[in-house]
């Protein structure tokens, strides 16, 4: 038992980042283990039992403005990040963190732990799909995604908070702006909006996969013996990045490649909608 106790505070207080030591959600995972475990049984357990016998709840007000503030917040994070190194010190090559007091360094380390807080906003999507009727929206790969980005973005503020880590939240961030704000006009838009961007709806898939492929690349660094990064974060991250890039390149099959053939097999493949449809 002692030695659990001990394992227990080397890992997660001995060798975590002590100027976060302090900040909310970040003491111990307790915290992000309770929000897990309380999502999880919302969504499978408690919200489908009490919508089973009701009409769908209509959310429209409340996703624009969610909409809203995630275009606004997500933008405001990706200019945080860059300009607390990325467009002063840093370079691309292979960047360690700072652990120092110096206001760059916490100030990169602020605007990653507001990306967290971020990706638990996001977790309030899954309920819109079920309080709205739309199960199927709330796939695996929906709340995979969700969880896991989370807990490594945690991780990321916890023990790193900067250097070559900070790229691949720059990255998310932004291209969440641009995935809100589809989703804003795809809601909000004129009938000529929405059917232009309806077409296009594919791109967005692409571009998230895209954008893990440039992740993947750039954060390899950290296994060159030339790059004494810390590997803790990388141990979940390479792995979870190369299995959420392959369901959402399933997606990409299943539900665009086969409508460039509808005929095939004798049956037609119907478009999905928009999320926000």
């Amino acid at each position: 038992m002692d030695y659990v106790t001990n394992a227990y505070y080397v890992v997660f207080y001995e060798r975590a980042d002590q100027r976060v030591r302090d900040w909310p959600l970040m003491t111990s995972p307790k915290p992000l283990v309770t929000i897990i475990a309380t999502y999880l049984t919302i969504i499978k357990v408690v919200l489908p039992k009490f919508m089973r016998n009701r009409r769908a709840v209509d959310l429209r007000i409340v996703i624009k403005w969610y909409n809203i503030v995630q275009i606004i917040a997500n933008a405001v994070a990706t200019w945080g990040i860059m300009t607390s190194g990325w467009t002063t010190t840093y370079h691309f090559g292979c960047m360690l963190p700072d652990y120092s007091m110096k206001p760059e360094p916490l100030r990169m380390l602020r605007f990653l732990w507001w990306t967290f807080i971020l990706k638990l906003l996001e977790l309030m999507e899954t309920l819109f799909f079920i309080l709205r009727k739309k199960e199927r929206q709330a796939s695996f790969l929906h709340v995979y995604h969700h969880v896991s980005t989370l807990v490594i973005t945690w991780a990321a503020v916890k023990y790193i908070g900067g250097g070559i880590t900070s790229f691949s939240p720059m990255i998310n961030n932004a291209v969440h702006v641009i995935m809100y704000s589809y989703y804003l006009l795809s809601a909000e838009g004129s009938e000529g909006t929405k059917a232009c961007l309806r077409k296009h709806k594919k791109w967005l898939t692409v571009m998230q996969m895209v954008q893990f492929t440039v992740m993947l690349i750039y954060s390899s660094q950290v296994f060159l013996p030339s790059c004494p990064a810390p590997h803790g974060v990388s141990i979940m991250y390479f792995p979870n990045v190369i299995f959420v890039y392959y369901m959402f390149y399933d997606f990409f099959n299943k539900n665009y490649l086969k409508d460039e053939n509808p005929h095939k097999n004798g049956k037609v493949y119907q478009k999905k909608k928009s999320n926000n449809d």
